[in-house]
């Protein structure tokens, strides 16, 4: 938020430089992004928290002055208009929605051109002007931080106001001359026929302000915060007004705001007050809340000597209501400070005022406890480490995504939780996969030229009920460089299955490849679901071409594992166990068979181990050949078993006996041909 410091001086006087005024200001809690000078004036840029709509205007920022400099706050000069009985006709269908509605009919104005001293006021914080009726409402606004709209009181249909739900259908035209469509989860102002407004963001073009204008209707309102900002981001539509509504305004400054207003168009644009009405529902939902803390406890709590009357004298300069009792403090909050709750806020607004610089540093007393491990914690830690360790790279994305990006990934069956309220259309629903993330980041870095990469993420998805913890790996691109080979090979399937491969070797288990059944994401040839036991635990393989371009993918080979740290945390364990090494001689034989394409080599190791008794001590895998001496449809595979006992040596007849009754198994149960 801009303020200037011409303008704030109207109402508090301080004769520091505008660089002491901005520090004592951030170290107030209302940090100064930046000053500059313009036209003889200082520009403030104001960081506001969400907590301090109250801040939002010319007058919260002198309060907040006024208390740090121990100064006196003048408040703005209100010309005192006279309020007529007869009523302007409001109707408030929902009372939660709607809690103050003043409507104020202000008859013969002369909509011209704004004198030279409210345009200055506007022009220094970059609010064009348009002309004295406008001008009025939005200085009004920017002073005290209660939003105000004019209509044109003769293109209200009826002459009537009705706050109410838009009606599924109805569409509006507003002042930036688009139309929007509206539904019932929109809060909108009418007329007897169609929305002339939508509450507490823009306004209608049908009904704004205009030089032919000669009756306007002064709209003055408290909406609820929660359906303005619904609507605001529904619309894609934000305004100073909406800003404000969504954060609170103060109840209070609803019937303060319309008489600033009103007493400064009489003056400005000549208007005569016919009607008024103040429809004030929600009279009953404001309270003051009163809170108790003593002299002690701030400056035990704060670790100051302040002294009582210290204390009091900034609360009061706050606007809050203070009394004491010997050396006790009894507080109640203002309408406009809906954020001070409990002794801690008090505290904190003292604490503040004083400066937290001029606070001596302290540390609490903390008793030293032991925190045991967490195990789960540190398992992933150590997932971390190895990938770190292989030249991955770890990426951090956000859990959330959008329906688009799951179509294209070709996730549309999965159910990701959709969020009420997103931000953006970019983060409409939980991710229940992490392709969608790592493809975004490929795109990313493809687009700056980035083309070989090794990335790693450790985040959640989401499902109905219940969010799992992840593992995803992504290569694409070349190997790395090596001076000793002279061409650079692409990342194929075995890069990934390498690296999973390590993954289980450091956590102590053993996996199982099996072939993926529903290709929806991967390329069939070139996938695997993982098995631990009977458990799986992901999967990994090259991303199917389709899903690359609908995503504008040129690289082909892009390669993605998803495992379940969940289930795989349950199952491992990072201690190693020694095995010693036989001391007996063992004896190799090979074995070359012809199998059906479809049976892979952990259903062979399966049947090898399970007929090799207590002597088959290991297999090795050492080529598989497709060609014109396999039948079709068929695959050759060559590979070593190992046969070795540790208390003894072999002997050749028991080893011939195991090993063929091994080969028969694989002819019996595989239909596999020796070759």
């Amino acid at each position: 938020m801009k303020i200037s410091l011409n303008w704030l001086k109207n109402y508090v006087t301080v004769h520091v430089s505008a660089d002491q005024l901005a520090r004592r200001l951030t170290m107030a809690g209302l940090e100064v992004e930046k000053t500059s000078s313009v036209k003889g004036d200082v520009i403030f840029e104001l960081e506001i928290t969400p907590n301090r709509p109250d801040c939002l205007n010319i007058v919260g920022i002198a309060r907040e002055v006024s208390a740090i400099f121990n100064k006196p706050l003048k408040k703005p000069q209100q010309k005192k208009v006279s309020i007529p009985k007869q009523k302007v006709e409001i109707h408030i269908e929902n009372t939660n929605d709607c809690r103050r509605y003043i409507g104020a009919l202000i008859e013969h104005v002369q909509v011209a051109s704004s004198c030279e001293w409210l345009k200055k006021r506007l022009d220094a914080i970059d609010i064009r002007s348009i002309n004295n009726v406008v001008d009025i409402t939005n200085f009004c606004l920017m002073e005290l931080g209660q939003p105000l709209h004019a209509f044109d009181f003769d293109k209200l249909i009826g002459g009537k106001i009705f706050v109410r739900r838009a009606k599924e259908g109805e569409t509006i035209v507003t002042i930036d001359e688009v139309e929007r469509k509206l539904d019932p989860s929109i809060l909108v102002i009418a007329d007897i026929k169609r929305p002339v407004a939508i509450a507490g963001v823009m306004g209608g073009k049908e009904t704004e302000v205009t030089e032919t204008t000669k009756n306007i209707l002064l709209e003055s309102a408290y909406f609820d915060p929660l359906l303005i900002r619904r609507a605001s981001r529904k619309l894609g539509l934000t305004s100073d007004s909406s800003y404000r509504f969504e954060r609170g305004v103060d109840m209070t400054m609803v019937g303060g705001g319309s008489r600033r207003a009103m007493g400064l168009i009489v003056n400005e644009a000549k208007g005569t007050i016919k009607k008024y009405a103040d429809v004030f529902p929600g009279k009953s939902l404001t309270r003051i809340r009163s809170i108790n803390v003593s002299l002690k406890r701030i400056n035990t709590f704060l670790d100051t000597g302040l002294s009582l009357g210290r204390c009091v004298k900034i609360l009061k300069k706050l606007g809050f209501l203070v009394t004491t009792k010997k050396e006790s403090i009894k507080v109640s909050s203002p309408s406009f400070r809906g954020d001070i709750k409990c002794p801690e806020d008090v505290m904190e607004e003292i604490a503040r005022i004083v400066g937290y610089d001029e606070i001596p540093l302290s540390y609490p007393p903390v008793a030293v406890s032991h925190v045991k491990p967490d195990s789960f914690w540190n398992f992933k830690q150590k997932i971390q480490e190895i990938l770190l360790g292989q030249g991955l790279d770890e990426i951090i994305t956000y859990s959330t995504t959008s329906q688009m990006m799951l179509e294209k990934s070709n996730l549309r069956h999965l159910p990701g939780i959709k969020i009420l309220n997103p931000l953006t259309k970019e983060q409409e629903v939980l991710r229940p996969s992490l392709l969608p993330s790592f493809l975004s980041v490929v795109v990313n870095n493809f687009n700056r030229g980035q083309k070989d990469l090794r990335l790693f993420e450790i985040g959640k998805i989401y499902e109905q009920g219940y969010e799992k913890e992840m593992l995803g790996i992504l290569l694409v691109g070349n190997c790395y460089e090596d001076w000793r080979i002279s061409s650079q090979e692409p990342i194929d399937f075995y890069d990934i299955k390498g690296i999973v491969d390590e993954l289980w070797t450091i956590t102590g288990l053993d996996s199982t490849y099996l072939p993926i059944k529903d290709a929806w994401l991967l390329e069939a040839i070139a996938a695997a679901a993982i098995n631990i036991g009977e458990d799986n635990i992901g999967f990994l393989g090259k991303i199917k071409n389709q899903i690359l371009a609908n995503w504008d993918i040129k690289q082909k080979d892009i390669y993605f594992a998803q495992l379940d740290i969940d289930k795989w945390y349950k199952q491992s364990s990072f201690s190693r166990r020694y095995q010693e090494l036989s001391e007996f001689p063992a004896i190799v034989r090979d074995v070359s068979l012809a199998v059906k394409k479809d049976i892979h080599f952990h259903r062979i190791k399966e049947i090898a181990y399970r007929h090799g008794k207590d002597i088959l001590s290991s297999i090795k895998f050492i080529e598989q050949y497709v060609g014109n001496k396999i039948p079709v449809g068929q695959k050759g595979l060559v590979f070593s078993l190992v046969y070795q006992s540790r208390q003894r040596t072999l002997r050749e007849d028991e080893v011939i006996d195991v090993h063929e009754r091994i080969c028969q198994s694989f002819i019996n149960e595989l239909g596999a041909t020796r070759r």
